[in-house]
């Protein structure tokens, strides 16, 4: 019974996804796409840290050090919840929110904010590219993170990537010992990315990620226009599957969420990451991908490991961040 309603949750979720994508047919920018996935500097671009403009004491905004096609797209938006009056001396987690999740990052991430902070952690957050204040509106302009042109796909990974990177870099700066990502669905899988390619972060939660990117092209329905783009050329698409990373913490610092009864991302496609990353953590629970994100209990567990993941000893990641505004 329970695994039926979680189940279903999933499927209508994933019914609504698709009215939130349009299928175009033209140019997919596939070469593009391609070319891009393959450069050496995809991932490992050299990170500036960014110089943070705050609106009052938790929004704040800065540039995004990639520039993409739509300028509103290339402003980052977060806000900043301190663990008290001495919060830099405290570690800080970044909260990745899920894909067309505003009400994610408005309403979940400030209550788990506020019982990270009680723990003595920090938490930062912000609106990922074409989310929130950063989605493009107007004729001709694509307007959600997943659409029709690869390519475009493509770079909101990368920037996604990177504007993640450069606040950590930002909150090691200001003295924060220990700096690590906690990611939802989308942003698990981004947390996923960021554990294996920046070696500042101190420890990751990957919670119900959607890690095989082949997986969810072939087989999630709000992926149809990708499929359609693809339908003449196969773009190589590894460098973004989880499993065919490793990451560069060690797996004490990792915990793994998965979801049993997922249908976005199914649970042995979550066991072979944690096969291949040497068995980091992993909490197997009885949800859906939707029914997981109402279990109060759950989340409290996963605040008291962050609290303890974040004050275990770390190598010199902070004092790494002191020693120049660019790191690679």
């Amino acid at each position: 019974m329970w695994r039926s309603l979680t189940e279903s949750l999933d499927r209508w979720a994933i019914r609504m996804a698709c009215t939130s994508v349009v299928t175009k047919t033209g140019d997919h920018h596939q070469h593009e796409a391609e070319q891009l996935l393959s450069s050496p500097d995809y991932f490992d671009r050299p990170v500036v840290t960014p110089e943070l403009g705050f609106r009052d004491r938790k929004q704040f905004s800065f540039p995004s050090q990639l520039r993409t096609r739509w300028d509103v797209n290339n402003q980052v938006h977060g806000r900043l919840y301190r663990a008290g009056r001495s919060w830099t001396e405290r570690p800080a987690v970044i909260l990745l929110h899920g894909w067309n999740s505003e009400p994610q990052y408005a309403r979940q991430f400030p209550l788990f904010s506020w019982r990270l902070n009680r723990r003595g952690v920090n938490a930062a957050m912000f609106q990922l590219p074409f989310h929130g204040r950063r989605r493009p509106s107007g004729p001709g302009t694509i307007n959600n993170f997943i659409s029709h042109d690869l390519l475009n796909m493509v770079e909101a990974t990368r920037q996604a990537v990177l504007d993640a990177r450069a606040l950590a870099h930002w909150l090691l700066e200001q003295g924060c010992p220990a700096v690590g990502v906690w990611g939802i669905s989308l942003g698990a899988w981004l947390a996923g990315l960021l554990a294996c390619h920046d070696p500042l972060l101190s420890f990751a939660v990957l919670m119900t990620p959607v890690p095989n990117v082949e997986v969810a092209i072939r087989e999630l329905d709000f992926c149809a226009p990708i499929r359609t783009a693809l339908h003449q050329k196969e773009v190589d698409v590894t460098r973004l599957n989880l499993a065919s990373l490793q990451p560069l913490m060690a797996p004490e610092q990792i915990l793994i969420v998965e979801a049993q009864h997922d249908i976005f991302a199914p649970a042995d496609v979550v066991e072979e990451v944690w096969r291949r990353w040497d068995q980091p953590a992993i909490w197997r629970v009885p949800h859906g991908h939707i029914s997981i994100l109402l279990s109060l209990p759950l989340m409290e567990r996963i605040v008291r490991w962050v609290s303890v993941a974040a004050n275990k000893p770390a190598h010199s990641s902070a004092q790494a961040a002191q020693s120049g505004r660019s790191l690679a």
